[in-house]
């Protein structure tokens, strides 16, 4: 078996480039007045709909306790509303706003941008390749589509 340096592994590139990734999603979406974890619930609403705490904090893999404040922070910058649920008057179910939809939908202007940045150098073809052999990876190690497992930690910048 002959030893990859480090600095050349696939583990290595993969983790570096992504932390590249990640960052400049993030610094992109201050543009748009979005946290990463604000645009994801905002995200979440908008593909499965009205959803109560419990289940946002399920589907993002967040702790219900960083979901109440971050939907706290997503109500008082009226993004979304907390609404009786209709089948249990005695939970609530996010809502979004008008004012949600709009902010996500500038903020998800950002990802053919980002995508063109990262990818310049590669041709089309290489650009296809890549998205379709991180699928497989993402697939078979057990990712849920549209969810980064960082989601959950702290370790990056969040105003949650």
């Amino acid at each position: 078996m002959d030893t990859v340096p480090y600095a050349n592994s696939l583990s290595f590139l993969l983790s570096q480039v992504g932390a590249h990734s990640a960052r400049r999603f993030a610094e992109a979406l201050v543009g748009a007045g979005l946290t990463p974890r604000e645009f994801a619930a905002l995200s979440n609403l908008v593909e499965f709909g009205p959803r109560n705490q419990q289940q946002l904090a399920d589907e993002l893999g967040m702790h219900r306790n960083n979901v109440v404040a971050l939907v706290d922070a997503l109500e008082a910058a009226k993004l979304v509303r907390r609404e009786r649920n209709p089948r249990d008057r005695r939970s609530f179910v996010l809502q979004l706003t008008a004012t949600g939809r709009r902010r996500l939908e500038r903020a998800a202007r950002i990802v053919p941008d980002l995508d063109h940045e990262l990818g310049a150098v590669l041709t089309k073809s290489e650009q296809a390749a890549l998205v379709r052999a991180l699928q497989t990876l993402a697939d078979t190690a057990g990712l849920t589509p549209g969810i980064h497992p960082h989601l959950a930690s702290n370790r990056h910048t969040d105003r949650t």
